[in-house]
């Protein structure tokens, strides 16, 4: 059922055990910040870090899926902790996203199916969904958004918007290693599903196409945020720009993309 995209805080036990797990979030000092940004920027901010919110929600649902999965199959319980560990670190960064957009005003409205969310492997063998998510969740998705995540970081200036990008970036490193660590404890009782997992494959990286093609099919309203980043030489000196604020520009997001799939 499609819905607006809406987050919530417990509090109490539930808040003090997730705060235990990851103290980071607390160290960095998310000050409102949007009146010292030109109004179309704090607009275009707010939109892409609520859109960095639901990704991140995103992923925790996939290593979720894959942490199921995994059980499942009877895979090793270290292996099992570190894939649902994850789950935690996105839901970590959910929280950051959030934080970001409140800085400059507050989420942008943004409409979801959440039940709808968790991939769905093909039928099979737990072993062989486990794969398939593997590669799509961490060898496909997490080792693509790795590079753009961390060319961001490099540009961010704005200390809150600076921290958030250092810190996701330490935690997907991991995210998209253990894609090759299932795929290694597997071995070769994969081999009966080499075909299929290699067409699930092909799948996910099709999906990502219009991110990294040259013309995409269908305008991605992203690519107002990274154009609008791109031209820092229109703000007053001084100001912060969509650079400082780590919003790539759309020709460098793609040229990341496409280098990342060559990889």
């Amino acid at each position: 059922m499609i819905g607006p995209f809406e987050l919530d805080w417990l509090g109490g036990a539930a808040a003090s055990r997730f705060r235990r797990a990851r103290p980071s979030t607390e160290a960095i000092a998310f000050a409102p910040f949007g009146h010292e940004l030109d109004p179309a920027l704090a607009a275009i901010a707010r939109a892409a870090w609520t859109e960095g919110a639901f990704s991140e929600y995103a992923s925790a649902a996939a290593f979720a899926a894959l942490t199921a999965a995994l059980l499942e199959a009877g895979a090793p319980i270290d292996l099992v902790a570190m894939a649902a560990d994850f789950v935690v670190d996105e839901l970590a960064h959910v929280e950051l996203n959030a934080r970001l957009a409140m800085t400059v005003g507050g989420a942008a409205p943004h409409l979801v199916d959440l039940e709808a969310l968790a991939p769905i492997a093909a039928p099979g063998p737990a072993i062989a969904r486990a794969a398939e998510l593997a590669i799509r969740t961490c060898a496909i998705g997490e080792n693509l958004s790795v590079p753009v995540l961390a060319r961001a970081a490099r540009s961010a200036r704005q200390p809150a918007a600076r921290a958030v990008l250092d810190r996701i970036v330490r935690d997907e490193g991991p995210h998209a290693r253990l894609g090759a660590m299932v795929l290694a404890w597997a071995g070769d009782r994969l081999a009966p599903h080499r075909a299929s997992l290699g067409a699930a494959a092909r799948r996910a990286i099709a999906g990502y196409a219009p991110l990294w093609r040259d013309e995409p099919a269908v305008e991605d309203p992203r690519d107002a945020a990274r154009d609008v980043a791109r031209d820092a030489s229109r703000a007053p000196r001084g100001a912060w720009t969509g650079a400082d604020l780590g919003l790539l520009d759309a020709r460098a997001h793609r040229r990341i993309l496409r280098r990342a799939l060559r990889t």
